[in-house]
Protein backbone atom coordinates (compact mmCIF):
# COMPACT_ATOMS: atom_id res chain seq x y z
CA UNK A 1 0.00 0.00 0.00
CA UNK A 2 2.52 2.55 0.83
CA UNK A 3 4.57 1.98 -2.44
CA UNK A 4 0.93 2.39 -4.13
CA UNK A 5 0.95 6.17 -2.13
CA UNK A 6 4.55 6.45 -3.40
CA UNK A 7 3.32 6.33 -7.30
CA UNK A 8 0.67 8.24 -6.65
CA UNK A 9 2.36 11.29 -5.89
CA UNK A 10 4.74 10.52 -8.38
CA UNK A 11 1.78 10.17 -11.25
CA UNK A 12 -0.49 12.80 -10.14
CA UNK A 13 1.28 16.35 -11.00
CA UNK A 14 1.06 14.98 -14.42
CA UNK A 15 -2.78 13.53 -14.59
CA UNK A 16 -4.08 16.79 -12.65
CA UNK A 17 -5.32 19.93 -14.30
CA UNK A 18 -3.78 23.02 -13.21
CA UNK A 19 -5.85 25.34 -10.62
CA UNK A 20 -5.38 28.89 -10.73
CA UNK A 21 -6.31 31.63 -8.56
CA UNK A 22 -5.88 35.00 -6.85
CA UNK A 23 -4.02 34.32 -3.62
CA UNK A 24 -3.30 38.15 -2.67
CA UNK A 25 -4.14 41.45 -3.14
CA UNK A 26 -2.05 44.61 -2.39
CA UNK A 27 -4.25 46.87 -3.11
CA UNK A 28 -3.05 49.62 -0.58
CA UNK A 29 0.41 49.74 -1.96
CA UNK A 30 3.50 49.57 0.23
CA UNK A 31 4.66 51.93 3.05
CA UNK A 32 7.69 52.97 0.92
CA UNK A 33 5.20 54.20 -1.68
CA UNK A 34 1.44 53.37 -2.71
CA UNK A 35 2.28 53.12 -6.60
CA UNK A 36 3.82 49.60 -4.83
CA UNK A 37 0.77 47.49 -5.79
CA UNK A 38 0.76 43.78 -6.73
CA UNK A 39 -1.32 40.52 -7.66
CA UNK A 40 -0.51 37.44 -6.54
CA UNK A 41 -1.69 34.18 -8.34
CA UNK A 42 -1.59 30.54 -7.16
CA UNK A 43 -0.82 27.52 -9.29
CA UNK A 44 -2.24 24.39 -7.16
CA UNK A 45 -2.20 21.91 -10.40
CA UNK A 46 0.95 21.29 -13.11
CA UNK A 47 2.25 23.70 -15.51
CA UNK A 48 -0.14 26.00 -17.19
CA UNK A 49 0.39 28.39 -20.24
CA UNK A 50 -1.22 31.78 -19.44
CA UNK A 51 -0.50 33.60 -22.33
CA UNK A 52 -3.53 35.77 -23.40
CA UNK A 53 -5.05 35.52 -20.21
CA UNK A 54 -6.42 39.05 -18.36
CA UNK A 55 -6.57 39.61 -14.82
CA UNK A 56 -9.45 43.08 -15.27
CA UNK A 57 -11.13 44.96 -12.45
CA UNK A 58 -13.69 46.99 -14.83
CA UNK A 59 -12.06 50.06 -14.65
CA UNK A 60 -8.75 50.84 -14.43
CA UNK A 61 -7.23 47.25 -14.43
CA UNK A 62 -6.72 45.19 -17.95
CA UNK A 63 -3.52 42.76 -17.59
CA UNK A 64 -2.88 40.70 -20.48
CA UNK A 65 -0.71 37.74 -18.49
CA UNK A 66 2.33 36.33 -20.55
CA UNK A 67 4.25 33.31 -20.08
CA UNK A 68 4.09 29.64 -18.33
CA UNK A 69 3.01 29.22 -14.31
CA UNK A 70 5.49 26.56 -13.37
CA UNK A 71 3.73 23.53 -11.36
CA UNK A 72 2.92 24.30 -7.72
CA UNK A 73 4.13 27.84 -7.66
CA UNK A 74 3.37 31.79 -6.83
CA UNK A 75 3.43 34.20 -9.85
CA UNK A 76 3.37 37.95 -8.24
CA UNK A 77 2.15 40.67 -10.79
CA UNK A 78 3.90 43.89 -9.99
CA UNK A 79 2.75 47.31 -10.88
CA UNK A 80 4.96 49.76 -12.42
CA UNK A 81 8.54 48.08 -11.79
CA UNK A 82 10.40 45.26 -9.38
CA UNK A 83 10.09 47.78 -6.80
CA UNK A 84 6.54 46.83 -5.88
CA UNK A 85 6.92 43.76 -4.10
CA UNK A 86 9.99 41.78 -2.71
CA UNK A 87 11.47 39.08 -5.10
CA UNK A 88 11.43 38.73 -8.84
CA UNK A 89 7.94 39.28 -10.35
CA UNK A 90 6.58 37.43 -13.10
CA UNK A 91 5.65 40.24 -15.02
CA UNK A 92 4.73 43.96 -14.65
CA UNK A 93 1.63 45.69 -15.57
CA UNK A 94 0.26 49.16 -15.84
CA UNK A 95 -2.94 50.37 -14.28
CA UNK A 96 -4.01 50.83 -10.85
CA UNK A 97 -6.40 49.04 -7.88
CA UNK A 98 -8.68 51.59 -6.54
CA UNK A 99 -9.01 51.41 -2.97
CA UNK A 100 -12.74 52.15 -2.52
CA UNK A 101 -13.04 48.32 -3.62
CA UNK A 102 -13.31 46.47 -6.95
CA UNK A 103 -14.21 42.83 -8.36
CA UNK A 104 -10.95 41.05 -9.76
CA UNK A 105 -11.89 38.77 -12.40
CA UNK A 106 -9.15 35.95 -14.23
CA UNK A 107 -10.32 34.96 -17.66
CA UNK A 108 -8.45 32.76 -19.91
CA UNK A 109 -7.73 33.82 -23.38
CA UNK A 110 -11.54 32.63 -24.73
CA UNK A 111 -13.48 35.01 -22.39
CA UNK A 112 -14.13 31.96 -19.56
CA UNK A 113 -13.67 32.58 -16.07
CA UNK A 114 -11.07 31.35 -14.09
CA UNK A 115 -11.00 32.89 -10.84
CA UNK A 116 -13.29 36.08 -9.40
CA UNK A 117 -12.86 38.10 -6.18
CA UNK A 118 -15.25 40.59 -4.78
CA UNK A 119 -13.57 43.20 -2.89
CA UNK A 120 -16.60 44.54 -1.28
CA UNK A 121 -16.80 48.29 -0.91
CA UNK A 122 -13.40 49.21 0.64
CA UNK A 123 -12.30 45.78 -0.23
CA UNK A 124 -14.03 45.23 3.08
CA UNK A 125 -14.59 41.22 1.73
CA UNK A 126 -11.36 40.14 1.08
CA UNK A 127 -9.56 42.77 3.94
CA UNK A 128 -6.41 44.79 3.98
CA UNK A 129 -4.99 47.44 5.51
CA UNK A 130 -4.19 50.72 4.25
CA UNK A 131 -2.60 51.82 7.33
CA UNK A 132 -0.37 49.36 8.53
CA UNK A 133 -0.05 47.95 4.94
CA UNK A 134 -1.54 44.75 5.59
CA UNK A 135 -2.38 42.62 2.65
CA UNK A 136 -5.02 40.78 1.79
CA UNK A 137 -4.21 36.95 1.74
CA UNK A 138 -6.19 33.96 0.88
CA UNK A 139 -6.14 30.57 2.58
CA UNK A 140 -7.80 27.36 3.59
CA UNK A 141 -10.01 29.66 6.71
CA UNK A 142 -10.95 32.30 3.49
CA UNK A 143 -9.59 36.04 3.38
CA UNK A 144 -7.72 37.38 6.39
CA UNK A 145 -5.26 40.63 6.70
CA UNK A 146 -2.01 39.67 7.33
CA UNK A 147 1.71 40.84 7.04
CA UNK A 148 3.19 40.38 2.96
CA UNK A 149 4.07 37.30 2.00
CA UNK A 150 4.74 37.91 -1.91
CA UNK A 151 5.93 34.53 -3.85
CA UNK A 152 5.58 32.44 -1.16
CA UNK A 153 2.28 31.05 1.51
CA UNK A 154 0.65 32.50 3.85
CA UNK A 155 1.92 32.48 7.79
CA UNK A 156 -0.55 30.29 9.58
CA UNK A 157 -0.23 30.60 13.06
CA UNK A 158 -0.23 27.88 15.79
CA UNK A 159 -4.00 28.61 16.55
CA UNK A 160 -5.10 28.93 12.98
CA UNK A 161 -4.10 25.04 12.32
CA UNK A 162 -5.47 23.73 15.66
CA UNK A 163 -8.91 25.53 14.36
CA UNK A 164 -8.39 24.03 10.48
CA UNK A 165 -7.92 20.63 12.03
CA UNK A 166 -10.83 21.24 14.33
CA UNK A 167 -13.00 22.39 11.59
CA UNK A 168 -11.90 20.19 8.38
CA UNK A 169 -11.05 17.27 10.69
CA UNK A 170 -7.43 17.30 9.35
CA UNK A 171 -5.21 14.69 10.16
CA UNK A 172 -2.66 15.07 12.91
CA UNK A 173 1.00 14.08 13.26
CA UNK A 174 0.12 10.53 14.30
CA UNK A 175 -2.57 10.34 11.53
CA UNK A 176 -0.38 11.56 9.12
CA UNK A 177 2.18 8.43 9.57
CA UNK A 178 -0.98 6.39 9.42
CA UNK A 179 -1.90 7.71 6.43
CA UNK A 180 1.69 7.03 4.73
CA UNK A 181 0.70 3.41 6.09
CA UNK A 182 -2.61 2.80 4.09
CA UNK A 183 -2.06 5.10 1.13
CA UNK A 184 -2.41 9.01 -0.21
CA UNK A 185 -6.42 10.84 0.35
CA UNK A 186 -7.19 12.22 -2.63
CA UNK A 187 -10.67 13.58 -1.30
CA UNK A 188 -10.16 17.59 -0.71
CA UNK A 189 -11.24 18.29 2.87
CA UNK A 190 -12.60 21.39 3.37
CA UNK A 191 -15.45 21.09 0.45
CA UNK A 192 -18.89 21.73 2.74
CA UNK A 193 -20.55 24.48 0.21
CA UNK A 194 -24.18 23.09 -0.19
CA UNK A 195 -26.65 24.18 -2.57
CA UNK A 196 -30.30 24.36 -2.61
CA UNK A 197 -33.01 25.56 -5.82
CA UNK A 198 -35.82 27.48 -5.68
CA UNK A 199 -38.10 27.24 -8.19
CA UNK A 200 -41.57 25.81 -9.47
CA UNK A 201 -42.04 22.21 -9.67
CA UNK A 202 -44.41 23.13 -13.09
CA UNK A 203 -44.17 25.19 -15.96
CA UNK A 204 -45.97 25.76 -19.00
CA UNK A 205 -44.59 26.10 -22.55
CA UNK A 206 -43.56 29.18 -23.77
CA UNK A 207 -43.85 30.93 -20.03
CA UNK A 208 -40.88 32.35 -18.17
CA UNK A 209 -39.52 30.48 -15.59
CA UNK A 210 -37.66 31.91 -12.65
CA UNK A 211 -35.13 29.66 -11.15
CA UNK A 212 -32.73 30.62 -8.04
CA UNK A 213 -30.19 29.28 -6.57
CA UNK A 214 -28.99 29.80 -2.56
CA UNK A 215 -25.29 28.48 -1.33
CA UNK A 216 -24.91 27.55 2.27
CA UNK A 217 -21.87 25.90 4.11
CA UNK A 218 -19.18 28.68 3.55
CA UNK A 219 -18.35 32.04 4.26
CA UNK A 220 -19.91 35.41 3.28
CA UNK A 221 -16.77 36.06 1.13
CA UNK A 222 -16.67 32.54 -0.54
CA UNK A 223 -20.29 33.14 -1.18
CA UNK A 224 -19.87 36.47 -2.86
CA UNK A 225 -17.24 34.81 -5.17
CA UNK A 226 -18.97 32.07 -6.41
CA UNK A 227 -19.44 31.79 -9.65
CA UNK A 228 -22.55 29.58 -11.10
CA UNK A 229 -23.88 27.39 -14.11
CA UNK A 230 -27.33 26.33 -14.92
CA UNK A 231 -28.06 23.86 -17.01
CA UNK A 232 -31.78 23.21 -18.08
CA UNK A 233 -31.76 19.83 -20.04
CA UNK A 234 -33.21 21.19 -23.03
CA UNK A 235 -29.63 21.77 -24.60
CA UNK A 236 -29.45 25.17 -23.57
CA UNK A 237 -27.48 27.10 -20.47
CA UNK A 238 -26.39 29.84 -18.87
CA UNK A 239 -24.50 31.95 -15.62
CA UNK A 240 -25.47 33.69 -12.56
CA UNK A 241 -27.37 33.15 -9.40
CA UNK A 242 -30.90 33.59 -10.59
CA UNK A 243 -32.17 32.74 -13.85
CA UNK A 244 -35.29 33.19 -16.12
CA UNK A 245 -35.66 30.34 -18.54
CA UNK A 246 -38.44 29.67 -21.39
CA UNK A 247 -39.22 25.96 -22.45
CA UNK A 248 -40.18 25.46 -25.95
CA UNK A 249 -41.78 21.86 -25.86
CA UNK A 250 -43.45 19.99 -23.16
CA UNK A 251 -41.63 17.60 -21.20
CA UNK A 252 -39.92 16.65 -17.97
CA UNK A 253 -36.61 18.54 -17.44
CA UNK A 254 -33.87 17.91 -15.06
CA UNK A 255 -31.85 21.22 -14.21
CA UNK A 256 -28.42 21.82 -12.76
CA UNK A 257 -26.44 24.44 -11.22
CA UNK A 258 -23.08 24.01 -10.38
CA UNK A 259 -21.41 26.43 -7.91
CA UNK A 260 -17.36 26.82 -7.86
CA UNK A 261 -14.83 29.19 -6.16
CA UNK A 262 -11.55 27.58 -5.86
CA UNK A 263 -11.98 24.20 -4.12
CA UNK A 264 -15.53 24.58 -2.82
CA UNK A 265 -17.80 23.31 -5.74
CA UNK A 266 -21.19 21.81 -5.47
CA UNK A 267 -23.99 20.53 -7.90
CA UNK A 268 -27.83 20.36 -7.07
CA UNK A 269 -30.55 19.07 -9.59
CA UNK A 270 -34.76 20.78 -9.93
CA UNK A 271 -36.57 18.78 -11.85
CA UNK A 272 -39.43 20.39 -13.42
CA UNK A 273 -42.84 19.44 -16.12
CA UNK A 274 -43.38 21.27 -18.77
CA UNK A 275 -47.20 20.76 -19.80
CA UNK A 276 -48.57 22.15 -23.09
CA UNK A 277 -51.14 24.71 -23.51
CA UNK A 278 -54.92 23.47 -25.00
CA UNK A 279 -56.92 26.42 -25.19
CA UNK A 280 -59.91 27.30 -28.08
CA UNK A 281 -61.79 30.14 -28.83
CA UNK A 282 -65.65 30.26 -29.67
CA UNK A 283 -68.60 32.30 -29.47
CA UNK A 284 -72.00 32.35 -27.62
CA UNK A 285 -75.13 33.76 -29.43
CA UNK A 286 -74.31 36.97 -28.83
CA UNK A 287 -70.97 37.26 -30.40
CA UNK A 288 -69.02 37.48 -27.44
CA UNK A 289 -65.50 35.34 -27.24
CA UNK A 290 -65.29 32.52 -25.25
CA UNK A 291 -61.86 31.21 -24.48
CA UNK A 292 -61.59 27.54 -23.45
CA UNK A 293 -59.55 25.46 -21.62
CA UNK A 294 -59.47 21.44 -23.42
CA UNK A 295 -56.83 20.81 -21.30
CA UNK A 296 -57.38 18.19 -18.03
CA UNK A 297 -55.26 20.31 -15.69
CA UNK A 298 -55.23 24.02 -14.85
CA UNK A 299 -53.48 26.62 -17.15
CA UNK A 300 -51.94 29.46 -16.15
CA UNK A 301 -52.68 32.50 -19.27
CA UNK A 302 -50.49 35.37 -18.19
CA UNK A 303 -49.72 37.54 -20.58
CA UNK A 304 -51.59 35.66 -23.18
CA UNK A 305 -53.25 37.93 -26.04
CA UNK A 306 -56.48 37.83 -28.11
CA UNK A 307 -56.47 39.68 -30.70
CA UNK A 308 -59.54 41.06 -32.95
CA UNK A 309 -60.34 44.60 -34.70
CA UNK A 310 -58.66 45.47 -30.51
CA UNK A 311 -56.70 43.42 -28.21
CA UNK A 312 -56.94 42.65 -24.55
CA UNK A 313 -53.84 41.30 -23.04
CA UNK A 314 -54.56 38.63 -20.08
CA UNK A 315 -53.06 40.01 -16.92
CA UNK A 316 -50.66 38.69 -14.75
CA UNK A 317 -51.84 35.29 -12.93
CA UNK A 318 -55.02 34.91 -14.77
CA UNK A 319 -55.78 31.05 -13.96
CA UNK A 320 -58.20 29.34 -15.93
CA UNK A 321 -59.45 25.66 -14.39
CA UNK A 322 -59.09 22.39 -16.58
CA UNK A 323 -62.65 22.49 -18.62
CA UNK A 324 -63.87 25.75 -18.16
CA UNK A 325 -64.49 28.85 -20.15
CA UNK A 326 -63.78 32.60 -19.63
CA UNK A 327 -65.78 34.94 -21.67
CA UNK A 328 -65.16 38.40 -23.46
CA UNK A 329 -67.56 40.91 -24.30
CA UNK A 330 -67.00 41.48 -27.96
CA UNK A 331 -67.81 44.93 -27.68
CA UNK A 332 -63.83 44.68 -26.17
CA UNK A 333 -62.28 43.20 -29.34
CA UNK A 334 -64.32 43.20 -32.59
CA UNK A 335 -66.25 46.11 -34.13
CA UNK A 336 -68.62 43.79 -36.48
CA UNK A 337 -69.65 40.02 -37.21
CA UNK A 338 -67.21 39.93 -39.65
CA UNK A 339 -64.05 40.36 -37.69
CA UNK A 340 -61.48 37.76 -37.39
CA UNK A 341 -60.06 36.53 -33.54
CA UNK A 342 -57.26 34.87 -32.43
CA UNK A 343 -55.22 34.25 -28.84
CA UNK A 344 -51.19 34.14 -28.94
CA UNK A 345 -49.58 32.75 -26.10
CA UNK A 346 -46.60 35.15 -24.19
CA UNK A 347 -43.92 34.57 -26.96
CA UNK A 348 -46.45 35.59 -29.92
CA UNK A 349 -47.14 31.74 -31.22
CA UNK A 350 -50.71 31.29 -32.66
CA UNK A 351 -52.99 28.96 -30.29
CA UNK A 352 -56.49 29.05 -32.16
CA UNK A 353 -58.33 31.37 -33.81
CA UNK A 354 -62.18 32.23 -35.27
CA UNK A 355 -62.33 33.01 -38.77
CA UNK A 356 -66.22 34.33 -39.35
CA UNK A 357 -68.39 32.64 -42.56
CA UNK A 358 -68.49 35.41 -44.34
CA UNK A 359 -64.54 35.23 -45.07
CA UNK A 360 -65.27 31.32 -45.56
CA UNK A 361 -67.67 32.07 -48.37
CA UNK A 362 -66.24 33.65 -51.52
CA UNK A 363 -68.36 35.38 -53.33
CA UNK A 364 -69.72 33.39 -56.65
CA UNK A 365 -67.91 35.23 -59.73
CA UNK A 366 -69.58 33.98 -63.08
CA UNK A 367 -67.26 33.34 -66.21
CA UNK A 368 -67.17 35.98 -68.79
CA UNK A 369 -69.73 35.57 -71.59
CA UNK A 370 -68.10 34.73 -74.98
CA UNK A 371 -70.18 34.31 -78.12
CA UNK A 372 -70.43 31.22 -79.96
CA UNK A 373 -68.66 30.79 -83.56
CA UNK A 374 -69.85 27.81 -85.49
CA UNK A 375 -66.76 26.45 -87.58
CA UNK A 376 -67.48 26.72 -91.61
CA UNK A 377 -68.10 23.65 -92.80
CA UNK A 378 -65.32 22.05 -94.81
CA UNK A 379 -67.06 20.66 -98.27
CA UNK A 380 -65.41 19.25 -101.14
CA UNK A 381 -67.25 17.24 -103.63
CA UNK A 382 -70.52 17.40 -102.65
CA UNK A 383 -73.15 15.34 -103.90
CA UNK A 384 -76.94 16.32 -103.93
CA UNK A 385 -78.29 12.73 -103.31
CA UNK A 386 -80.08 11.91 -100.38
CA UNK A 387 -77.33 11.24 -97.98
CA UNK A 388 -75.52 14.91 -98.52
CA UNK A 389 -78.86 16.44 -97.55
CA UNK A 390 -79.18 14.13 -94.30
CA UNK A 391 -75.50 15.49 -93.26
CA UNK A 392 -76.23 18.92 -93.87
CA UNK A 393 -79.54 18.59 -91.90
CA UNK A 394 -77.31 16.66 -89.29
CA UNK A 395 -74.60 19.19 -88.68
CA UNK A 396 -77.10 21.70 -89.13
CA UNK A 397 -78.46 20.35 -86.47
CA UNK A 398 -75.14 20.20 -84.29
CA UNK A 399 -74.78 23.62 -84.91
CA UNK A 400 -77.70 24.77 -83.47
CA UNK A 401 -77.18 22.96 -80.47
CA UNK A 402 -73.73 24.54 -79.55
CA UNK A 403 -74.82 27.53 -80.29
CA UNK A 404 -75.77 29.78 -76.66
CA UNK A 405 -78.96 31.45 -76.15
CA UNK A 406 -78.23 34.86 -76.59
CA UNK A 407 -76.69 34.13 -80.01
CA UNK A 408 -78.75 31.37 -81.64
CA UNK A 409 -80.77 33.17 -83.84
CA UNK A 410 -77.52 35.15 -85.63
CA UNK A 411 -75.74 32.27 -85.88
CA UNK A 412 -78.62 29.88 -87.08
CA UNK A 413 -79.45 32.73 -89.79
CA UNK A 414 -75.44 32.35 -90.75
CA UNK A 415 -75.14 28.80 -91.24
CA UNK A 416 -78.41 28.63 -93.44
CA UNK A 417 -77.04 31.28 -95.52
CA UNK A 418 -73.89 29.31 -95.82
CA UNK A 419 -75.24 25.96 -96.45
CA UNK A 420 -77.41 27.87 -99.53
CA UNK A 421 -74.92 29.49 -100.84
CA UNK A 422 -72.46 26.19 -100.47
CA UNK A 423 -75.87 23.67 -102.54
CA UNK A 424 -76.05 26.82 -105.21
CA UNK A 425 -72.97 26.36 -105.81
CA UNK A 426 -73.05 22.98 -106.54
CA UNK A 427 -75.86 23.20 -108.53
CA UNK A 428 -74.45 25.77 -110.83
CA UNK A 429 -71.32 23.12 -111.62
CA UNK A 430 -73.76 20.29 -112.44
CA UNK A 431 -75.80 22.29 -114.89
CA UNK A 432 -72.62 23.17 -116.85
CA UNK A 433 -71.35 19.66 -116.85
CA UNK A 434 -74.51 18.76 -118.43
CA UNK A 435 -74.63 21.17 -120.92
CA UNK A 436 -71.54 20.49 -122.20
CA UNK A 437 -72.38 16.13 -121.84
CA UNK A 438 -75.18 17.19 -124.32
CA UNK A 439 -72.78 19.55 -126.74
CA UNK A 440 -70.54 16.30 -127.14
CA UNK A 441 -73.68 13.63 -127.90
CA UNK A 442 -75.25 15.71 -130.80
CA UNK A 443 -72.17 16.36 -132.61
CA UNK A 444 -70.99 12.38 -132.35
CA UNK A 445 -74.66 11.62 -133.66
CA UNK A 446 -73.83 14.26 -136.35
CA UNK A 447 -71.13 12.42 -137.53
CA UNK A 448 -72.91 9.23 -137.61
CA UNK A 449 -76.52 10.38 -139.30
CA UNK A 450 -74.50 12.17 -142.45
CA UNK A 451 -75.48 10.41 -145.86
CA UNK A 452 -73.19 8.51 -147.69
CA UNK A 453 -72.44 9.95 -151.04
CA UNK A 454 -72.90 6.61 -154.12
CA UNK A 455 -69.57 4.86 -154.84
CA UNK A 456 -68.33 4.95 -158.60
CA UNK A 457 -69.08 2.78 -161.02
Amino acid sequence: MYRIGVWLLLFLPCITNASVYISEVAWMGSSVSAGHEWIELRNDGAAIDVTDWVISDGMNLNIVLEGTLPANSYAVLERTSEDSAKGTAFMLYTGALVNTGATLRLERADGSLVDQVSGGEGWEKIGGDNVTKETAQYTSKGWVTEAPTPGSAPEVTAQDLSAEDDDNDLPDDDDSESDQETGVELVLPGVTLELEVYAQKTGYVNQPIDFYVEPSGIGDVLIDSLHYDWNFGDSYSAAGKEQEHIFTYPGKYVVTVHAEYKRQHAVQRHEITILPVDVSLGTNRRGDILVNNDSEYEIDLSNYRVRGDKYFDMPPRTILLPRQTMMLKKERLVANDKSMVAIYDGEGVLLDSIIPDSLHKAESIKPPEVAYVAPEPAISAISTSEPFASVIEDQSTKDEVAVSEDDSKTTKVQSKQQLAASVQAETDFNWSYIGLVVVLLLGTLSVYARPKSNEIT
